[in-house]
């Protein structure tokens, strides 16, 4: 039985790296997943005003828009966190999505499901504890 839920959009348009991450998104014994894909920045926007979820990973290249483009679109809509995933960081790239709240940021290459795992459960805490400070 799983511990926690959570609901996660995931934006990638490559369907190899979505079966990857699908897979590890799976592997978790105290995590219950409710996965959501969207292969590009417009059907995540969809996605979100339909049902925003829990937590956004989100790839910097996309086919219609980039993951900044999509980001501030995204943060007009929905207060979750978003997780940066990017094959070829760059220092300008991620200082501007650190600029627009991004929640964390994993490199493609080193990027593995205890990895994903521990930026998605981080930036769910750091959520769930600017809830609670709001409500107080």
């Amino acid at each position: 039985m799983a511990l926690r839920k959570a609901v996660i959009l995931l934006v990638e348009d490559s369907e190899i790296d979505r079966t990857i991450y699908r897979r590890y998104l799976k592997d978790w014994a105290d995590i219950e997943v409710k996965l959501i894909e969207a292969p590009t920045g417009k059907a995540a926007l969809e996605e979100c005003a339909k049902s925003p979820p829990d937590c956004i990973i989100l790839d910097y290249r996309l086919p219609d828009m980039d993951g900044l483009e999509v980001l501030e679109k995204l943060k007009r809509i929905t207060d979750a966190p978003v997780i940066f995933i990017t094959g070829q960081p760059a220092p300008m790239m991620l200082t501007r999505a650190q600029s627009l709240g991004i929640a964390g940021y994993l490199w493609k290459e080193v990027l593995g499901s205890a990895r994903l795992r521990e930026a998605i459960l981080s930036a769910l805490k750091v959520c769930a504890l600017a809830a609670i400070s709001l409500r107080a």
